[in-house]
């Protein structure tokens, strides 16, 4: 059945009048819709993000549960970023003792998707063409797709699933395994080659999609093999970085012996925002990949640090 501005405003949970109201104002941002963040990546650049005002958050998530429940988008096995039960985790696990793993990465995979391909993906779900340009004008900004939305995540898989399929079928057809997390592409076998990273970017560049060249690696057995920030070098499941469970170990060291405040102030605790609730965060990732790692560090965690609104109080 089609959609029209009525039922989207219905989806958005607001009246008619004030989703175009919200849909006109977005594009010179009146009203503090949102505020736009610059966070430099860890291998260099920069990258937009996108922090929505209340008005314009509400509408998004009340359509992202509309999407979801309307849209017949049912993600692929192979994709593991946005999807319920699926995690960096289970992403990683499929890649276990490969004799290569190959990495490649979309160039800007959100802001790549611009209002054209938003809008096309809008009618083929049924809205009507002005109802498409209104839920357009509420999902992009300056006429591309932005992190930070609530309905960006499922409006790139679903963008994005012509080619999924078309990489899972060249995957199978050469025996590779294959995994999507977001814009990190992962193929594994024991014998990955040249001519498959040539025969993908030759895809993903005829689907309108650009390889991020930089960030390509072949990771060979025996060397560093990481997927999703794990390593995948051994049969039964993957570890967390070596690097990561010294830190989190030489942290818990320095707060057993002098304390979270003199670790906050003296060992640049505070620089790295290491209090409660991340060190607790971290604790419990690690637990889920390596519980005889995390637990104990989460238990120590626990009883040595704070709580941060007691921690706030002592500053």
């Amino acid at each position: 059945m089609p959609y029209a501005v009525d039922d989207l405003a219905d989806q958005a949970g607001v009246s008619v009048e004030f989703l175009e109201r919200l849909s006109s104002n977005i594009p010179s941002g009146a009203g503090r819709l949102y505020h736009q963040g610059i966070h430099r990546k860890r291998h260099g650049g920069v990258r937009e993000v996108f922090c929505p005002g209340s008005a314009l958050d509400a509408v998004g998530k009340n359509l992202h549960r509309s999407f979801t429940g309307l849209f017949p988008y049912k993600a692929p096995d192979h994709v593991h970023g946005f999807v319920r039960g699926r995690s960096t985790i289970s992403n990683a696990s499929q890649h276990l003792a490969k004799g290569c793993v190959l990495r490649m990465d979309l160039e800007d995979f959100f802001p790549s998707i611009d209002a054209a391909r938003v809008k096309l993906a809008l009618q083929e779900q049924g809205y009507e063409e002005k109802a498409a340009d209104i839920a357009v004008s509420l999902v992009t900004i300056g006429g591309k797709l932005p992190i930070g939305l609530s309905t960006s995540p499922l409006l790139s898989n679903l963008i994005f699933l012509s080619t999924d399929l078309l990489l899972a079928e060249y995957a199978q057809s050469e025996g590779l395994s294959f995994t999507r997390y977001v814009d990190d592409l992962t193929f594994s076998s024991d014998d990955v080659t040249d001519r498959h990273a040539e025969d993908i970017a030759r895809i993903l560049d005829d689907a309108g999609w650009s390889v991020n060249t930089r960030k390509t690696a072949f990771m060979r057995r025996g060397g560093r093999q990481y997927v999703t920030g794990l390593y995948v070098g051994e049969p039964d499941g993957p570890r967390i970085p070596r690097k990561i469970k010294r830190k989190m170990r030489w942290i818990l060291h320095v707060i057993s012996k002098f304390g979270h405040e003199a670790y906050m102030a003296e060992f640049g605790g505070r620089e790295e925002g290491m209090r409660r609730r991340r060190l607790l965060g971290w604790a419990c990732y690690i637990a889920s990949v390596e519980p005889d790692v995390g637990y104990p560090l989460l238990r120590a965690f626990s009883e040595l640090v704070p709580d941060d609104e007691e921690y706030e109080e002592d500053l």
